[in-house]
């Protein structure tokens, strides 16, 4: 009898562990709400998009489906329990797990680095933990590749004996140094390895049991694969790590790999305060530094907060590498969370976010698709500069262009100087010469990095370049633009087989490379206004379409007061 009954009790505890497995993985479309939701992410699968997406008010779920494909080649199919990278979303996992720390009274947001690591320099033994949440310790984005699987003690010399670009507490200045710093703090307060500590503090009070580096003892195939203009890139997994995860260059700022039901649970487990308290939850969200002298958001201690369109507190973080990104975000008095991944280079998260957000507001209105599909085509400018336009699936018009004068139509702000331009056109011009040539010194430079480094790296990638598309048969610098912080350097090289573009990423302040991107095309992005009229914030330029009585399109670019008409080519 006594036997019996344990079977029936653990028969009915696999049924239950059976049911809420498969609820847990089961798609999810809830109501009206939950289908405007699926059709335009349908849009989005046929225009490209792949990745996994859950919508909830409070414990009401509206939507948690996967779209396109995790894995092309064996045909594996997105679901809502995808395995993804979240990126930098792991910052919020660090910031609470200094928080958790901090109720413990093992440390305090306010001590200084120097309690925890021994030769500090005189410059950064001012630096706090708070400097550290917040980026405004000074340190720059990053001192190595993600994928370098370098160790916690030469990770920190490292760290310790980089250059400064600001005292701290001076600016903020994202940086995934500081990050990955702190999560060394973790690890020697706490006596544990990083993710074991996560795990034990946040993740299994949160019944997150499939996210971190290593210890879900994920497999390849669980994982969404990246990919890059149709390439495939391949996951988290395929890169090099250590035994314990990846190397500090990554490891607390970025990487942690999750599904969105999981994220889901984060969401509820902070909302409920299972992991945090009140008052730690408070400090943890709030808006400590304004990012951007121009802007709106703050950054908390992991956590991005701003004011949306519609006013609503909006708390968010996103993600990504270049290949695959992923979005986190809830509007608090709404009781709404957003999480969204894509596993395609160009699909960016964010963008689906903020349309789901538009949808479940109810002021979403969606284009007329014949006439964009009518807009869409080639634009010739009298001088013979084409732009390509298209419109994807959130009716945002994508310009297309190779022309040196459309850089300054498309690509400027307004706000460049003469001399500054000048200056920087000319820099990288004699960079790339001596480069070609297999001079590497004015490069390395620019990168502040040994000669040598620079030198293996460079040679590397430009040998590669000329198997691939032929010899370099010239240059031509397209221009310099200024953004808030940065300089961007345009240029073209013509190579025997086609041509690339480079841009090459200033810091404004130090002068220093920051970042080097190669593409195709250059592109610029413009938001609806209207059905006909389309808008670039960060360059302040319009592009109106008309169509005359004849039935012929064209396009006006407005630009500073000026008007620059281009027709549409027949097809």
């Amino acid at each position: 009898m006594k036997s019996s009954r344990y079977i029936l009790v653990f028969l009915c505890s696999l049924a239950l562990t059976q049911l809420a497995t498969a609820q847990s993985s089961a798609e999810v479309e809830n109501g009206d709400l939950g289908q405007k939701i699926d059709r335009y992410l349908q849009k989005a699968e046929a225009n490209g998009y792949a990745g996994s997406v859950l919508v909830a008010r409070g414990e009401k779920i509206i939507l948690a489906k996967g779209y396109g494909l995790a894995d092309r080649e064996n045909k594996v199919k997105q679901t809502a329990e995808t395995v993804f990278s979240i990126g930098s979303i792991t910052k919020q996992f660090t910031g609470a797990a200094i928080l958790k720390l901090e109720m413990m009274d093992k440390l305090k947001v306010t001590d200084p680095i120097s309690k925890y690591f021994g030769d500090v320099p005189a410059d950064k033994k001012e630096i706090t933990l708070h400097h550290l949440l917040t980026h405004t310790a000074g340190f720059e984005g990053a001192l190595g590749d993600d994928y370098d699987a370098i160790g916690r003690e030469d990770f920190v010399k490292l760290a310790l004996g980089s250059k400064l670009l600001f005292k701290p507490g001076e600016r903020y200045e994202y940086s995934n140094v500081g990050f990955s710093l702190l999560g060394i703090i973790v690890e020697l307060v706490s006596g544990k390895n990083y993710e074991d500590f996560l795990y034990e503090a946040l993740f299994k009070p949160a019944g997150m049991e499939k996210t971190g580096y290593v210890r879900p003892g994920f497999v390849k195939s669980e994982l969404a694969v990246g990919y890059r203009g149709g390439e495939r890139w391949g996951t988290a997994l395929d890169r090099p790590w250590r035994p314990e995860g990846p190397g500090w260059h990554l490891r607390a700022n970025g990487g942690i790999l999750s599904t969105v039901g999981d994220m889901y649970r984060w969401y509820l487990a902070l909302k409920n305060d299972t992991v945090l308290s009140v008052s730690a939850k408070k400090k943890y969200l709030a808006p400590h530094v304004k990012e951007y002298a121009d802007g709106n958001s703050y950054y908390g201690y992991g956590w991005v907060t701003q004011k949306t369109e519609r006013g609503a507190n909006l708390i968010w973080h996103n993600g990504g590498n270049g290949i695959y990104n992923a979005f986190m975000g809830f509007e608090p008095e709404n009781d709404l969370v957003i999480i969204a991944s894509s596993n395609i280079a160009g699909k960016i998260s964010d963008n689906y976010a903020e349309r789901i957000e538009r949808i479940v507001a109810g002021d979403y209105k969606e284009l007329d698709e014949r006439a964009l599909q009518e807009y869409a085509g080639t634009y010739r400018l009298s001088s013979g500069a084409e732009i390509e336009a298209r419109f994807d699936e959130n009716d945002n018009l994508l310009a297309t262009y190779r022309a040196k004068e459309l850089v300054g139509l498309l690509a400027a702000s307004g706000k460049e100087v003469k001399e500054e331009v000048e200056r920087y056109n000319q820099k990288v011009e004699e960079m790339l010469k001596a480069a070609l040539a297999g001079d590497y010194a004015v490069l390395a430079a620019a990168w502040g990095e040994p000669l040598e480094d620079v030198k293996t790296r460079a040679s590397a990638f430009w040998d590669g370049k000329r198997k691939e598309l032929g010899e370099v048969r010239g240059l031509e610098v397209l221009g310099t633009l200024a953004r808030p912080r940065n300089l961007f350097t345009y240029v073209r090289v013509d190579f025997g087989k086609s041509s690339e573009f480079f841009t090459y990423i200033w810091d404004k302040e130090s002068g220093r490379l920051r970042e080097m991107r190669e593409s195709q095309n250059l592109d610029r992005q413009f938001e609806p206004r209207s059905q006909d009229e389309f808008f670039s914030p960060p360059i302040g330029t319009t592009i109106i379409f008309q169509k005359d009585e004849k039935g012929n399109v064209s396009l006006t670019i407005r630009k500073n007061g000026a008007e620059t008409r281009a027709t549409k080519a027949a097809a």
